[in-house]
């Protein structure tokens, strides 16, 4: 039972790290653009009031998810309607 638990948990952690810019626009906005998660995370690295208030600390993690945004992104391209909210502002 425990390396059930410990197994979902580590599948969890994954699946939030591999794309989560993905993963959060999706959730709040929808699959509506092309490439939010690209977006979103090319936002959080050049935005310098959410680096400032982050202290530095969404930098790397921006960077580090954006290969992973690109190819989930990707695969999910055919979900984007591209409508008028496109380009979204974050």
């Amino acid at each position: 039972m425990l390396k059930m638990k410990l197994s979902l948990l580590i599948s969890f952690f994954a699946m939030y790290l591999s794309g989560c810019g993905s993963f959060v626009t999706g959730i709040s906005h929808g699959p509506t653009c092309p490439y939010q998660g690209v977006q979103l995370d090319v936002y959080a690295a050049t935005d310098w009031a959410t680096l400032k208030s982050t202290y530095g600390g969404i930098l790397p993690l921006a960077i580090i998810d954006l290969p992973f945004s690109f190819v989930f992104d990707t695969f999910t391209l055919e979900k984007a309607d591209g409508g008028d909210r496109c380009p979204r502002k974050f």
